[in-house]
């Protein structure tokens, strides 16, 4: 029986697989009949010859399961049915323990490259200006006081004449 399973290549903590047609009882790193692909999961990248992939399918090749997810998330497999697949972005992107800091630290080295992040933030700084300048607008103008309450002056008053009496 032939199965689409991957081949592991790569070193030590880094692996990279290749995605490949063999028997089902050759070892994981034995002669493959046929290379569709790649797949690097440190870097999220996944590369697929469909043509090839879709005739093996159609000749009775069994996938892992690993093969099939990622085959589902390129949208290989609705294809091969005959539908209308689409390339599900997020699948290799799902956040992984192992690849947080790596993340982190790409997103911030590409952030201080582009030039769209400097628009993005000079926007933002711009906001918080504006809503600076509201809020001052709001502290500068005083609200009148009602006429109902005594004005603080003669509020004063009686309470200085209590003290005073106490003293006495």
């Amino acid at each position: 029986m032939v199965k689409l399973r991957l081949k592991r290549m790569g070193r030590k903590h880094r692996p990279f697989y290749r995605i490949v047609a063999m028997t089902d009882n050759q070892s994981r790193s034995g002669q493959a009949l046929e290379e569709l692909g790649t797949y690097d999961p440190v870097h999220a990248r996944f590369d697929v010859d469909e043509a090839a992939a879709i005739t093996w399918l159609n000749n009775g090749a069994q996938m892992t399961n690993t093969v099939h997810d990622l085959f589902n998330s390129k949208g290989l497999l609705a294809r091969w049915r005959g539908f209308e697949g689409s390339e599900d972005e997020t699948a290799l992107k799902k956040d992984k323990p192992k690849r947080r800091k790596k993340l982190a630290l790409t997103s911030s080295a590409k952030a201080d490259e582009t030039p769209e992040a400097a628009v993005e933030e000079a926007v933002a700084e711009e906001a918080v200006a504006e809503e600076a300048v509201a809020a001052e607008a709001e502290v500068a103008t005083p609200e009148p006081a009602p006429e109902s309450e005594p004005a603080p002056a003669e509020a004063a008053a009686p309470a200085e004449e209590t003290a005073g009496s106490e003293e006495k």
